[in-house]
């Protein structure tokens, strides 16, 4: 597989190798990061007899699925007026249901772009992860991408990339070889720049990129946060192969010979020494060295570590690799024991209140997101609203929170509209009152007399 190129800039060429090392971890592709490390760690002699790197334990993958949970179900989208199938075409585009994917990966890098396309009259959303692209940024508003230079695969040419370039200040769309050569009407099958950009929104150039972020900093990528996370995911991997280093290999005890040799030995024809193997349900059969004037001396050493014991220190690792994961999302775990990030699930309730502070960063960009297509489509771009539905609650919970707000209410610290509002999350202040207001005339219409 031929690598993507690199950025020759030193501080871009830093984020985009630590962000793929971030996307390889996510996607459970870092055997050869594990294998890096470990060599680094025993060195190349010692990492020779080891066995291969052991890739159960992904603390980072496994704490970003759980939280990425704000499309488990599928928002409530209000369009304005003339924009309903716009809303029905992002719907059948499945683009709630990649969604999903999004936000786990927009989480784990903290950045992610969507690339928004029409195809047949039909909205296209492809993700792109930011170690693919180089942007340019507006001066005033260091948040906001005005160009985006992506990399993809020649389609001429597997072996080689090329470089497509959007800038709708320009009204730009072109794609660059390696050498930075227009190959527009090769790759692109015409040139599609000036008149003929393909991105149009209320007539003006449009760029068909969306940015979601895990956190609002100001800058258009934040590549190095939570870095910790990840560095403990390739940790915990050179730790758990060392477990099984132990099991395998040092779980017993060493023996050792005085004055006595292993009967069987087989001599290699390429270098003067002597091989037999052992393992602790065999019986090795010795006799005498005839060379050694004394009497012969069997015995054995001590195993060199507990394999319960090893366990225990790595699950401590690896309960500390997922507190931090939790914490940088700011999430604290009210359970006391987490034995493994294997056996992890986070508690419905840090899930819901993830997905509080993820919503308002995310309804931003998919807001924009709606707006884009509905322009690309020739539909109104004001107006759109999202309602996004919180994780269900089982009965324990939902009677605990009934009960909770029964009694608020009833004390004269609650309104009844907050009560309904906080029972039915997304709601505005008119739609809960309307709603109470209803639920009142229909309980006196159907009073008993």
């Amino acid at each position: 597989m031929i690598a993507p190129p690199l950025p020759k800039d030193p501080a871009e060429l830093q984020r985009v190798e630590h962000t793929r090392l971030r996307r390889r971890v996510v996607y459970s592709m870092h055997e050869d990061d594990v294998m890096g490390r470990l060599k680094q760690t025993v060195g190349n002699v010692r990492k020779e007899a080891w066995p291969p790197a052991d890739m159960t334990a992904n603390p980072a993958r496994h704490v970003y699925q759980q939280l990425s949970g704000l499309y488990r179900q599928v928002p409530e989208v209000k369009p304005p007026d003339g924009a309903e199938d716009v809303a029905a075409a992002i719907s059948e585009a499945g683009w709630w249901q990649l969604a999903q994917r999004n936000q786990r990966d927009t989480l784990a890098l903290n950045d992610h772009l969507v690339h928004v396309d029409i195809v047949e009259d039909e909205p296209v959303y492809r993700l792109v992860p930011p170690d693919m692209v180089s942007v340019e940024v507006n001066p005033a508003r260091p948040s906001e991408i005005v160009a985006v230079r992506e990399w993809a695969k020649d389609p001429d040419k597997p072996d080689e990339w090329v470089q497509y370039v959007t800038d709708p200040r320009t009204s730009t769309y072109a794609a660059l070889d390696s050498r930075g050569d227009d190959v527009s009407a090769r790759v692109l099958k015409g040139e599609f720049s000036g008149d003929a950009y393909r991105w149009q929104v209320d007539g003006k150039p449009a760029l068909p990129y969306i940015a979601y972020h895990a956190a609002e900093t100001g800058y258009a990528f934040d590549p190095f946060s939570a870095r910790e996370v990840f560095d403990g995911s390739l940790q915990l991997g050179v730790y758990y192969t060392l477990l099984a280093h132990v099991m395998a290999d040092a779980s017993w005890a060493q023996r050792y010979a005085i004055g006595a040799e292993v009967a069987g030995l087989s001599i290699s024809d390429d270098a003067p020494r002597a091989e037999v193997i052992t393992d602790p349900a065999m019986l090795l059969m010795l006799r005498a060295d005839p060379d050694h004037p004394g009497q012969p001396v069997v015995g054995q050493w001590t195993a060199p570590l507990a394999p319960t014991e090893l366990l225990s220190a790595i699950e401590r690792y690896e309960r500390r690799v997922v507190e931090m994961a939790l914490g940088t999302v700011g999430v604290s775990r009210r359970e006391s024991d987490v034995r493994s990030a294997a056996s992890l699930a986070v508690s419905r309730e840090a899930q819901r209140e993830a997905q509080r502070s993820y919503e308002p960063l995310f309804r931003r960009s998919d807001l924009a997101l709606c707006r884009l297509t509905s322009g690309l489509m020739g539909a109104p771009t004001s107006g759109w609203r999202i309602s996004y539905k919180s994780l269900p609650r089982d009965a324990h919970e939902l009677a605990a929170e009934t009960e909770r707000l029964i009694a608020q209410v009833e004390a004269g610290l609650l309104d009844r509209v907050t009560a309904y509002q906080q029972l039915h999350p997304g709601l505005t202040r008119d739609e809960a009152s309307a709603a109470v207001s209803q639920i009142s005339s229909i309980n006196r219409a159907t009073a008993p007399a």
